[in-house]
């Protein structure tokens, strides 16, 4: 197999410049931004719960790759659930790299529903 370019040259990077690293407390804006300006006006009703998870997650994701953090793979996880009085709790285990991988989260509490988005960014080498 033949070496690439970068690898002749012995530039082959496995870690983001400084400037590069995926920035949690920007993400945390977007995030929030988002889930107000999708959720402000809306009405928990189970059926419009799926298509509403889904056009946040992918308004998510579309903003986080304008973003231009190279070299970054996404998981985007959007749930939402209406409020009745139980408690919920909303968990994720990762296995990545802690000096380049990361994520960001924030949470939307309406009348009737809460929301909570997650987005995870892996350093793909």
């Amino acid at each position: 197999m033949a070496a690439t370019q970068t690898e002749k040259n012995g530039t082959y990077q496995i870690r983001p410049d400084l400037k590069d690293k995926f920035r949690p407390s920007q993400v945390k804006e977007v995030i929030d931004s988002i889930l107000e300006e999708k959720l402000t006006s809306f009405v928990y009703e189970k059926e419009a719960v799926d298509e509403m998870a889904m056009v946040i997650s992918n308004a998510l994701r579309n903003r986080i790759i304008e973003m231009n953090f190279p070299r970054y793979k996404y998981v985007v996880n959007v749930v939402i659930g209406e409020l009745r009085g139980a408690g919920v709790k909303v968990a994720a285990r990762c296995l990545w790299d802690a000096d380049t991988d990361n994520y960001s989260s924030s949470m939307f509490v309406g009348e009737t529903f809460f929301c909570t988005a997650t987005v995870f960014a892996a350093y793909y080498y």
